[in-house]
């Protein structure tokens, strides 16, 4: 939700609603949640890359335009997931 967000494709306070609920049913919502050493934004980006959702070497994702609205598109530029993630590993 967080990258649908900063691309402009949902609403700002998606990220947070859809986050309250998932802790509220106990389930990890942030890359701080996950114990040990992870690569830093780009590594896990070349991670990313293996993914089964890869498609002739474009990475595929799974975005929203709301709670609900989900679709699959490989259209998202790449700096906006690095700084997403960038922003996820500084928070830990």
């Amino acid at each position: 939700f967080e990258v649908s967000a900063r691309a402009g494709l949902c609403s700002q306070e998606d990220p947070s609603r859809v986050r309250a609920h998932l802790k509220a049913m106990g389930m990890k919502t942030d890359l701080r949640d996950i114990p040990g050493e992870l690569p830093d934004a780009d590594g896990l980006l070349d991670l990313m890359g293996q993914d089964k959702k890869v498609v002739d070497g474009a990475l595929r994702y799974i975005m929203v335009r709301g709670i609900g609205e989900a679709f699959v598109t490989s259209d998202i530029p790449r700096d906006v997931v690095h700084g997403v993630l960038r922003d996820a590993l500084s928070d830990r």
